[in-house]
């Protein structure tokens, strides 16, 4: 009786020691678990780094990678620009361009990857993913690529410790088609200026056709198209943006009508914005400048883009 007694209190202690090690291996888990969430949002520490954006508020296809440079580790206390990539989805090659700029200008850059994969075609990534072709209505609010930077912002202020209550906004190529059409669809953004280089074709300021050649049938828009106006904007264009050989670049018509190459159309575009902010009697803050010598490429914009967002001279500045 007593050997039996003495092999039930033998098991009664190794099991309690199984579940003691059991608890420890799963608190465990959890420290690493929590470890790596944390790994998924910017860290302080100076340079480049990566991590994965999600937002419960939005209806994604997949958790978005974002590139960021600093140039201290204290990005906490810089003024943040957020910069859109071109139609090759490299964002971090987009990034390294930057740097330099991103040095000069005390700037932390994050730049968001739409990648081809989750984010398909030129719908999902340089005209917002806000139509739904098929039944031929704009789609939830929640799932518009435009939806995904102010939420982007926040979560880098917060997870950070940022006191920026402004960002800036940058895009070239498809990247700045992106970025004009997001000014019509989220009008009431956190934007203190906005740089836009070398886009390939425009959505005007025509309220004559729809989107994304026009801004018609874009919800609520003759309510919004004034703060679109009164941004403080910089369209640089690149002389030499010539060429039109390249596969990202729309060819034919409608497109042709804005302009034989990416130059010519943006400076059409940019005398559509003057005159139709002139029929609607708005204040216009844009200002368009053109660069010698400069083809389709981002290093070079980017210098400008850096310049003018630090200037304090905005709009009576050297940019006109």
């Amino acid at each position: 009786m007593t050997s039996v007694c003495r092999w039930v209190t033998a098991r009664v202690e190794q099991g309690v020691l199984m579940i003691v090690i059991a608890i420890i291996a799963g608190s465990s888990a959890l420290a690493q678990s929590a470890a790596s969430a944390d790994a998924n949002a910017p860290l302080l520490q100076k340079g480049k780094q990566s991590y994965l954006f999600y937002s419960s508020a939005l209806r994604m296809p997949a958790r978005i990678t974002v590139w960021m440079y600093s140039p201290t580790d204290r990005p906490d206390t810089l003024p943040v620009v957020i910069m859109l990539h071109g139609a090759e989805r490299n964002a971090s090659a987009y990034l390294d361009q930057w740097a330099r700029v991103a040095d000069l200008y005390q700037l932390v850059v994050v730049a968001p990857t739409f990648d081809k994969e989750n984010f398909k075609g030129s719908d999902r990534y340089n005209l917002g993913n806000v139509w739904n072709e098929k039944e031929e209505r704009f789609i939830p609010e929640r799932e518009w690529t435009f939806s995904v930077v102010e939420p982007l912002f926040d979560q880098f202020v917060k997870a950070l410790g940022s006191r920026e209550s402004q960002y800036y906004l940058s895009g070239h190529s498809a990247g700045a088609q992106f970025v004009h059409r997001f000014l019509y669809f989220v009008p009431n953004n956190r934007a203190a200026k906005v740089f836009i280089a070398n886009a390939g074709w425009y959505t005007l300021p025509d309220m004559q056709n729809d989107y994304p050649f026009g801004i018609k049938n874009i919800p609520q828009i003759k309510k919004s198209i004034n703060q679109f106006f009164s941004k403080p904007v910089l369209l640089a264009l690149g002389e030499a943006d010539i060429d039109t050989t390249s596969a990202n670049f729309q060819k034919g018509e409608p497109y042709s009508l804005q302009g034989a190459t990416r130059f010519e159309r943006g400076k059409n575009f940019f005398q559509t914005v003057q005159a139709a902010a002139k029929a609607q009697g708005a204040s216009l803050r844009w200002t368009m400048i053109s660069l010698p010598g400069v083809a389709h490429s981002n290093a070079e914009t980017a210098k400008q883009a850096g310049a003018f967002f630090r200037s304090v001279h905005y709009p009576n500045s050297t940019f006109k």
